[in-house]
């Protein structure tokens, strides 16, 4: 599937239109045209004062991946209802710099959304990508001190970021800054909130080490083509976590983008073979960050890629914060789930989490390791009537049945993805321990039924 990009000159105070071509085959391959809307990148600019450099390129490279992935519906735009072939040229200024590099950014796309890229690169030629509004004043503009700025991280709203950042928070200096990079679909605005409630009770907690230190950038594909009929997006989102990575690296003034996520979403060890593509996420799998790592290496951007937590699980995490007290007051502000606003099908419809999607059943066993467990959930997956009351309870049921050795972990971990071989048994180790949590939540919370399928 071709895309065509086309950039137009940015109007003052706003980010460069960009409209997205493609002959849609669920309409006899009518040509459709959508736009990608990116907002808030004045305060982005205020920071960076750029949109020309390298870091900019893949800030726009990695928006545009984004806006394509959620472009190209999977049911009519693969041939196996999953992986799309994807054809594109991506405009950058700094061409000399991406050419030699199609082969790094292709592969770390495929093992992240599932697709085959064809990627090339040409001169953008739009002179300004956003300008800055006239009547912006001096007092208007936000103020960083980029000099005290010693750690960048990223801040989804999650319950791995909040820990990410409060262990960075704690171990700051007290004349040391972090700056704090968010960004959401504002077609699915609930990370918004979550973002909100967290960074206020932050800023509350440590006032003199964030400061006004948080950048949250808006972008969405338009649910509407250029003559005004709707337009069904792709809900997987899998190349979201390349754009927040695109981003961190763009707005960090440190040379360090920390990306807190425990190693078992990391890994995502799929709880059945079917599991092993379509249902796997990927954002933080070590074949991804050593890609993405070697390709801002070869454009000489001075940037680490840091995940502190690749061997601890989620329980782990939660266990050694380095605030419990205030993780405690904050945690049911963080969301976890992979379906927040699915909620048709919930017993408790006020919650916040559906309880039963992988994520929630994560994020309770971890909770649950450290006597936390008190939030209300849709469902709640340690109380099934029968096999069929959840989708996932099936495959659950015969994961933590599995007698896995550590040998056919290493050997499942491996056929998942490339594990650099000198760390792969303490990855297993890991998968292992979180097997072990989850376990232990259907042990402490199970009702008789789950406990007699589990043999426990």
């Amino acid at each position: 599937m071709k895309i065509k990009i086309q950039l137009n000159e940015a109007i003052e105070g706003n980010f460069s239109t960009i409209k997205l071509f493609f002959n849609n085959p669920r309409y006899s391959y009518k040509e459709e045209i959508i736009e990608l809307s990116l907002r808030n990148f004045d305060v982005a600019y205020d920071l960076t004062n750029d949109t020309k450099s390298i870091k900019f390129d893949l800030f726009l490279i990695s928006a545009l991946v984004y806006g394509i992935d959620n472009l190209l519906d999977r049911e009519y735009c693969s041939d196996d209802g999953w992986a799309r072939e994807i054809d594109v040229v991506f405009p950058v200024y700094n061409l000399a710099k991406w050419q030699g590099q199609e082969n790094n950014l292709q592969d770390a796309l495929k093992f992240l959304t599932g697709d085959y890229w064809l990627i090339n690169f040409e001169l953008n030629s739009i002179q300004n990508c956003y300008i800055e509004t006239k009547k912006k004043t001096k007092k208007s503009k936000r103020k960083f001190n980029s000099s005290k700025i010693k750690e960048t991280s990223l801040f989804s709203g999650g319950l791995d970021s909040l820990i990410g950042v409060i262990d960075k928070l704690e171990k700051l200096k007290n004349d040391e800054e972090i700056l704090l990079v968010s960004h959401f679909d504002f077609k699915s605005p609930g990370p918004s909130r979550d973002q909100n409630l967290l960074f206020d009770a932050l800023v509350n907690k440590y006032p003199s080490k964030i400061q006004n230190n948080w950048i949250q950038i808006k972008l969405a594909l338009n649910r509407k083509n250029s003559v005004g009929e709707k337009f069904k997006a792709e809900g997987n989102y899998r190349s979201r976590s390349f754009f927040f990575i695109g981003l961190g690296c763009f707005l960090s003034p440190s040379s360090n983008l920390v990306i807190p996520e425990n190693g078992t979403i990391s890994i995502n060890y799929p709880l059945t073979p079917s599991r092993v593509s379509s249902l796997s996420t990927r954002t933080t799998h070590p074949y991804v960050i050593s890609k993405i790592q070697m390709l801002l290496n070869n454009l000489d951007i001075d940037i680490e890629l840091q995940n502190p937590y690749s061997f601890y699980t989620k329980g782990e995490m939660v266990e050694n914060c380095l605030n419990n007290a205030f993780l405690d007051a904050t945690l049911n502000s963080s969301t976890s789930c992979g379906k927040p606003g699915h909620n048709y099908s919930w017993k408790n419809r006020t919650a916040t989490h559906c309880g039963v999607c992988m994520p929630c059943i994560y994020r309770r066993a971890s909770l649950n390791k450290s006597g936390k467990d008190n939030q209300v959930y849709g469902n709640d997956i340690t109380k099934p009537l029968s096999r069929d009351s959840f989708t996932d309870i099936p495959a659950i049921i015969n994961y933590l049945k599995k007698d896995i050795s550590l040998e056919q972990m290493k050997r499942d971990i491996l056929i998942n993805g490339s594990i650099p071989l000198e760390k792969l048994e303490e990855y297993a180790k890991m998968v292992l321990r979180s097997k072990n949590e989850v376990l232990n939540l259907f042990i402490d919370k199970g009702n008789p039924f789950i406990k007699s399928e589990l043999g426990i």
